[in-house]
């Protein structure tokens, strides 16, 4: 008796998988949908950052304020995929690089203008403040 009580169960959720798998492939390949948040490591730092205006998100996957950080930075590359790129380093994966980088605090978004560092942001920010930082780069 036992096992018809879980058949509904394990239906919907058989069917919720089969349903859903198809949204999922659309918008995966769907490239509106994707923003232009690109993995940086040592060794392809220096060539993401050389061109337009490029902001870094150095941070790791325990850091609280990171991950608050993680969908407003998503949204912003998506908003301004014509004038940005968002990069992201992976502290925990690039100790060395992120302490010769002079990285002291989690979040630090190091904002690039052709390959020359502009200015750093640390901690939490909104995303009207990273809009005004867009603006007053994109424009010079």
């Amino acid at each position: 008796m036992m096992k018809y009580r879980l058949l509904p169960a394990t239906l919907f959720l058989i069917l919720s998988v089969f349903m859903s798998a198809p949204l999922q492939a659309k918008t995966a390949d769907d490239p509106k949908s994707k923003p232009k948040v690109v993995s940086l490591s040592a060794s392809n730092y220096s060539s993401e950052v050389k061109n337009g205006l490029v902001f870094v998100d150095f941070w790791a996957a325990w850091c609280g304020p990171c991950r608050k950080m993680a969908p407003v930075l998503d949204q912003l590359a998506a908003d301004y995929k014509d004038l940005l790129k968002v990069g992201k380093v992976n502290v925990d994966n690039y100790k060395k690089f992120s302490i010769d980088m002079g990285i002291q605090a989690l979040p630090t978004i190091v904002v690039y203008k052709d390959g020359k560092e502009m200015e750093r942001i640390t901690g939490v920010v909104s995303k009207d403040d990273l809009v005004k930082v867009v603006e007053k780069y994109s424009t010079k």
